[in-house]
């Protein structure tokens, strides 16, 4: 893909540093005055375009799932190289071909056919891997034995090593190992999990008993997340990215940094809109979609009502750009009402669910043990076929965990009067908490959330420990841990 923003940021240096606002103003600049980089940028995307009409031609699958990439056509290359029976391949490859959309028709194919899968993880720290590659990414080792389909493959796991020291040692440890039938129980895209340690399979293992996410008994809550209002290019013309200060009566428009873990407005922003002319827009483009997608599972009757849209009231919304090794991987936020999200942000809609609901999936999803469990598969974005199996745990309305939960998050959502109106149907308090009161609730949360889950002592105290490289997590452990003998027994 040529992007526009990173061709004008190659030629002038600073060009990420600017504000959206200053960016276009200075892309308009150099379109105006730099013709022969228009055309520059002009052959690119054409050379972009008939590479990428060669591979959607050629004999590599899944391959038009997501935007093609080289890795997807190579992968299967090697595979119809060697032979069926004992053929090999070593190859090194970016953690996507494991996990990423696109790449699930080839991981498939292994686990049906393979004998060997065996991976060794790596992360380039300081690029001690490779140098002038982003320090965040994960690289696989990758080792596989074809075989004629007679037994199950095998899959090995090795590290993330971060460190030439590690990996050393790591190397010398008996990998861990699955059977291609528990791979392919985890999602429905067979993307291989990338476990901090040998001893965090026994958590990953408790935290799968949960249902899924996307679970759809015909009964209780259903939640599916939907992508942002409007797409960050197409949507410029219902967008003002002029004005530095918001227009009287415009919205502003979040972007991901708009908003974070229990923090609903950043002051950050993308751009603004004018409702006049957005909400037409979101209603017709919602109306055309039909029953396709999330809105499917709405009545006609409601999608036809304008005044139905998501944003006009508060909802929960997520960060889709993330890596598992930042601080935080699932960043989400219940936002205020009139509020536009573009395409950098995903938010969730409720074919059946009440308020509460909404407050008590916020508090799992904001949770330690949820977001240790989606850095196992998050590589470099939260999209939807990551974040639909994630396990959450589902109780009855008399639980006192889940009750606890939801006062919980319903509390920290609510620090103004923007939601005031949403916490009053939570039931819950509105207003600003102290930073103690928050710093309490945040651990009571993580404890009463680990219960909902079946982890032990143990297995919460793994989950801190193998959470982020070099955090400082004793003080906030042992509050979790006051919280979580507390709730001990508790249903």
């Amino acid at each position: 893909m040529v992007e526009e923003h990173a061709f004008w940021a190659r030629h002038f240096p600073g060009l990420r540093a600017r504000t959206q606002r200053e960016a276009e103003a200075l892309k308009e600049r150099y379109r105006t005055e730099r013709s022969e980089l228009v055309a520059s940028l002009d052959e690119e995307r054409r050379k972009a375009d008939r590479l990428r009409a060669l591979l959607i031609a050629g004999a590599f699958p899944g391959i038009t799932a997501g935007h093609p990439d080289l890795y997807k056509a190579f992968v299967w290359r090697f595979w119809n190289l060697v032979s069926p029976d004992g053929g090999r391949i070593g190859v090194v490859l970016p953690r996507a071909a494991l996990a990423a959309k696109g790449g699930d028709a080839f991981r498939k194919e292994l686990l049906a056919s393979a004998e060997v899968l065996d991976l060794t993880m790596l992360v380039n720290n300081r690029e001690w891997v490779f140098p002038n590659v982003h320090p965040q990414y994960t690289i696989s080792l990758t080792a596989i034995t074809r075989g004629m389909g007679a037994g199950e493959c095998e899959l090995r796991l090795s590290g993330p090593y971060a460190n030439r020291k590690r990996f050393q040692a790591g190397v010398r440890r008996a990998p861990v190992t699955f059977r291609a039938r528990e791979v392919e129980e985890w999602n429905d895209t067979a993307s291989v999990p990338l476990l901090p340690s040998d001893k965090s399979v026994e958590v990953f293992a408790q935290l799968r008993k949960s249902p899924r996410l996307d679970l759809n008994d015909g009964v209780g809550w259903r939640a599916r997340p939907v992508q942002g209002d409007l797409n960050a290019t197409t949507g410029k013309p219902y967008m003002d990215l002029v004005s530095k200060e918001c227009p009287e009566g415009f919205w502003p428009v979040y972007k991901g940094a708009s908003f974070d873990l229990w923090n609903p407005d950043t002051g950050t922003y993308y751009a603004w809109a004018d409702p006049k002319r957005v909400l037409p827009h979101l209603q017709k483009k919602r109306e055309r979609a039909g029953n396709r997608g999330a809105f499917a599972e709405f009545s006609g009757d409601w999608r036809e009502e304008q005044a139905n849209l998501p944003c006009l009231r508060p909802r929960i919304a997520y960060r889709r750009v993330s890596r598992a090794t930042d601080t935080r991987t699932v960043r989400t936020a219940l936002v205020p009402s009139e509020r536009v999200l573009t395409d950098k942000g995903a938010y969730f809609v409720w074919p059946r669910g009440e308020h509460e609901d909404e407050a008590y999936l916020l508090g799992v999803l904001s949770s330690l043990p949820l977001d240790w469990y989606a850095r196992c598969f998050v590589e470099t974005q939260v999209d939807f076929f990551i974040i639909n199996p994630f396990p959450v745990p589902r109780r009855s309305g008399d639980s006192l965990l889940r009750e606890r939960v939801i006062a919980l998050a319903g509390r920290l959502a609510s620090p103004d009067d923007r939601f005031a109106e949403w916490a009053r149907r939570v039931g819950v308090v509105c207003g600003a908490l102290t930073p103690i009161e928050k710093r309490n609730h945040v651990c009571e949360l993580d404890a009463v959330v680990a219960h909902l889950y079946g982890l032990t002592e143990p297995q919460l105290v793994h989950i801190f420990e193998t959470f982020h490289e070099g955090w400082d997590y004793e003080e906030r452990l042992r509050a979790t841990l006051r919280h979580f003998q507390t709730w001990r027994g508790a249903r």
